[in-house]
């Protein structure tokens, strides 16, 4: 199976190493690793901010009551 394919079943955790290393290969990686990672950066992003659409969002944060003390 090929990476591509793969994509929507990683962790969030390995999907963020994942496009890490795609990163640093698309700046210091040979010709082809360069292409790859050009053609696999749009696919992680899609995913990333597919699954950032889809996550709850978060309520805000109340700040604690403070008492005043004698």
């Amino acid at each position: 199976m090929a990476i591509d394919e793969r994509i929507a079943g990683y962790t969030d955790k390995e999907l963020a190493t994942l496009r890490e290393n795609v990163e640093r290969l698309a700046l210091t990686g040979s010709a082809m690793q360069k292409a790859e990672a050009a053609r696999l950066m749009p696919l992680i992003d899609a995913e990333l901010s597919e699954r950032k659409s889809r996550a709850p969002a978060k309520a805000p944060r109340k700040a604690p009551i403070r008492t005043r003390r004698a």
